[in-house]
Formats: structure tokens, C-alpha cells, sequence
């Protein structure tokens, strides 16, 4: 999706409202994953949206999606003031009471937690990589919103489901938690 190009008209409130509406939960998530806190989440997106409305009839954006995470990245960073990307949010992982049975809620939230700790020990790019992964980014977009290649994301991609599948069959977690947890990892680098 094009914001703006040279054929195309100038980019308007309605075209704005489907970005804003199109984007906003994923970025979020992914907001909240770099400053921990819901209210500073939404300011950060609150000033990047205003940058970006202010800011319309300048850019050329070829790729919304990408362009946003990088700005949504850059601004919670600069809000945070760290590198601080480690936790994965339910929210993520869509852990609802339809979904599953209490007994498999229960194990799928212990295999996240398994996880959680042993993505924590994942070098810090790797982790991004897996974040924006979550939040719905392709390969090329994560590359983009990263300002790396394409093929160094898939390169740190193998190596971070290689790093955690062998951490998960490592440790000393039960059956039932390693198996949910190597089936979270998979489903990490099948996304879209």
C-alpha cells in the first residue's frame, strides 16, 4: 500500500483513517513490547500518527506497513531510551478461553513463559526480528523497518529457531511445556 506517490492524489483524512485503522493494534502490541507500559504505548503512537499526519505532503512512503513499525520502533526507543525488547504479550499468542480448554490454556501460557526466557538469551536483533515477526511483518518489511538486508533476517531467523529449539529440548522443562514450546517457536517463523 502506496501513501503517496507521484500518480496518485494527495493523501487525504479518509486514506489516514484506513492506515491508522489498518495498523494501529499491531503497532501496539509492538509499542508495548519495547516500553512495558500501555499508556506510553498509545503516546508513542499518539505523537507518531501526529508526525505523520503533520508530515503528509512531504513523504513518498512505498511501504506503509514497514514505514510505520520503523517509525513506531525509532519513537518507543527514543521514548524508552534503551533496547529493551523482551517480553511476548498474550495477546500475542491469542490464548482465549474459546480457543482452548483450561488445561491447555494453562500449558500453552507455561510453554510461552518457557520462551519468554530463552528468547531473553537470544541476542537483541534477534529478538526484534522475532517481535515484528509477531506483529505480522514479512521478511522484506521486517528488513525495511530494521534497515538491514533481507537475507540478514533470514539468516537471524534460522539461527534464533535453531538457538531456541535447541534451549527449549535443553532445559529442564516438562514434556508437556517443551512441546508446547517448540510448537510456539514454530508457529513464531511460519507467520504469514
Amino acid at each position: 500500500m502506496e501513501l503517496i506517490a507521484s500518480d496518485t492524489p494527495p493523501f487525504n483524512i479518509e486514506k489516514f483513517e484506513e492506515v491508522f485503522k489498518a495498523h494501529y493494534a499491531a503497532l501496539f502490541r509492538y509499542a508495548r513490547s519495547i516500553v512495558k507500559d500501555d499508556d506510553q504505548a498509545k503516546d508513542v503512537l499518539s505523537d507518531m500518527f501526529l508526525n505523520l499526519w503533520l508530515q503528509k505532503d512531504k513523504l513518498h512512503i512505498q511501504n506503509i506497513k514497514a514505514y510505520l513499525f520503523r517509525s513506531a520502533r525509532n519513537a518507543a526507543l527514543k521514548a524508552l531510551n534503551t533496547n529493551n525488547t523482551d517480553a511476548l504479550t498474550e495477546e500475542c499468542w491469542d490464548i482465549s478461553e474459546e480457543s482452548f480448554n483450561p488445561l491447555e490454556r494453562i500449558v500453552a501460557k507455561e510453554a510461552i513463559k518457557a520462551v519468554e526466557q530463552i528468547m531473553n538469551e537470544l541476542p537483541p536483533l534477534r529478538k526484534e526480528i522475532i517481535h515484528l515477526r509477531l506483529c505480522g511483518l514479512k521478511n522484506h518489511e521486517i528488513a525495511k523497518a530494521l534497515d538491514i538486508s533481507e537475507k540478514k533476517v533470514e539468516y537471524n531467523m534460522r539461527e534464533a529457531i535453531e538457538q531456541l529449539s535447541f534451549y527449549m529440548n535443553n532445559r529442564n522443562f516438562d514434556k508437556a511445556t517443551i512441546a508446547g514450546g517448540l510448537l510456539a517457536i514454530n508457529i513464531i517463523f511460519t507467520l504469514l
